[in-house]
């Protein structure tokens, strides 16, 4: 299933993989940031699809605003539409990659769990590590 709410993103979801991409498909204003963020919560809620691509490479760095609400008001309420963890891997150009690497690990709360990558291959090996993971049983 593929959606297109607007010129600046590009939602899909593989029903086989369980994996929402979300593709940006260029710079965006604040505004655009949060529908964004809204729209691929819509994909991805009624699928229950904790997987998550996020391919940020043409939009570029947002704002600190866009940030500071993505992280502090967008991650936290996945906790209200999924009940276990959500995986989140954004795909970064390298020199925006570059930004984020003095924080060095992954970021992980009790709702979700996310990863940094500039390669798509080592994103998606990522995610379908999580889901094995997951599956793999407790001894």
């Amino acid at each position: 299933m593929s959606t297109a709410p607007t010129d600046f993103i590009d939602l899909s979801f593989r029903t086989d993989l369980g994996l929402l991409f979300s593709r940006w498909l260029r710079s965006t204003s604040d505004a655009e940031v949060r529908l964004g963020y809204e729209a691929a919560l819509a994909v991805a809620a009624p699928y229950g699809a904790r997987y998550w691509l996020l391919d940020m490479r043409r939009r570029g760095p947002a704002s600190l605003a866009a940030t500071r609400w993505v992280i502090e008001t967008f991650l936290p309420r996945l906790a209200e539409y999924f009940p276990q963890r959500v995986y989140l891997a954004y795909l970064l150009s390298p020199s925006h990659l570059t930004d984020f690497v003095p924080a060095g690990r992954p970021a992980l709360l009790n709702c979700y769990e996310v990863a940094l990558f500039s390669d798509e291959a080592a994103a998606l090996h990522w995610l379908e590590h999580c889901r094995h993971a997951e599956a793999a049983p407790v001894l």
